[in-house]
């Protein structure tokens, strides 16, 4: 589902070596931007491009001709071989939606359709009878995965793009790894991942100072939808579903953030926190010793200075 970029960089190095210039590449992909930072060499850029196209090519919803999109036209009671990465991903996505009861969905691709927050435009926003019946073909729990066998028992649409970015951050940072460069920064679309040692910004309501967070061989992914609201039936909604009611959330986060090892995992968790709201994500992040920062747009109870929830930070 969609997300809208909250975190950036403040554009500097901490550690040693800082006056070694700073080389950047930067470029187009998945529907975002990327940007590489590196010290010491720069980014084969053509290397980066050639790998973001074979992973663009697997999981993007908006290439008719991409693997997913053929999985998505495939017909019910029908196992397909799929190639390994998408079954790595869509593994790992299971995992997830496993562990936060749901909240995270890789098979919403239905409902991301009827809402219009994906690949097809629409001009209204659905009624509650289209809402059921995409509902009935939206949850990952209607699919089998068994080794790179993949299986559906309704007309589910696989929808990967609050996973995939994060996949192919730890894919850049492996390339760039490979290559030898000692120290360096990858952002796609605002999930990060750094070599050493950066510092980078999450962004706060109007009127507050961003927080900073120094990451040392880490990613943080950041999820919020605060700039994305819309009327429905009389409410506003951000444009994050809950995949249990098909419903936007209307969530007490301004924003999610999760820093982990694999940018992967920072990006569904994330996604899934913004999803459940500020309670259950906390409890999330404790019960699997997240690293996250929690932003919260609404805090009726006593929070940190500025309504932030830092947890195992």
């Amino acid at each position: 589902m969609p997300k809208r970029l909250i975190i950036f960089l403040f554009l500097s190095l901490s550690g040693c070596g800082q006056n070694q210039s700073i080389e950047q590449v930067s470029g187009k992909t998945m529907g975002t931007t990327y940007l590489i930072k590196s010290q010491g060499a720069q980014a084969s850029q053509q290397q980066v491009d050639v790998r973001l196209n074979q992973i663009n090519k697997i999981f993007s919803s908006w290439d008719k001709s991409s693997e997913i999109s053929q999985l998505n036209r495939q017909p019910i009671n029908h196992s397909i071989a799929i190639s390994a990465e998408l079954s790595q991903v869509l593994n790992a996505a299971i995992q997830v939606h496993q562990q936060t009861d749901g909240y995270f969905d890789p098979g919403l691709g239905q409902l991301i359709d009827v809402w219009g927050f994906g690949a097809i435009s629409v001009l209204t926003n659905p009624d509650r009878k289209a809402i059921a019946t995409a509902l009935n073909n939206s949850s990952i729990v209607q699919t089998t995965l068994e080794g790179q066998k993949f299986s559906k028992k309704a007309d589910v649409y696989l929808n990967l793009s609050a996973i995939a970015k994060g996949y192919a951050v730890d894919e850049i940072y492996k390339l760039l790894d490979q290559q030898g460069i000692e120290r360096f920064m990858v952002e796609i679309g605002g999930e990060i991942k750094a070599k050493g040692s950066w510092t980078i910004g999450i962004e706060t309501p109007a009127g507050q100072d961003p927080i900073e967070i120094k990451l040392m061989n880490k990613s943080i992914a950041t999820s919020g939808n605060y700039r994305q609201y819309f009327v429905w039936e009389g409410e506003r909604y951000a444009h994050i579903l809950d995949p249990h009611t098909g419903v936007p959330v209307n969530s007490d986060l301004f924003s999610a953030s999760v820093i982990h090892p694999s940018n992967l995992l920072a990006d569904a968790y994330a996604t899934a926190m913004m999803s459940m709201g500020s309670k259950k994500a906390i409890e999330l992040a404790q019960r699997l010793k997240l690293k996250t920062v929690l932003i919260l747009e609404k805090c009726d109870n006593p929070c940190l200075s500025k309504n932030v929830v830092k947890i195992g930070l």
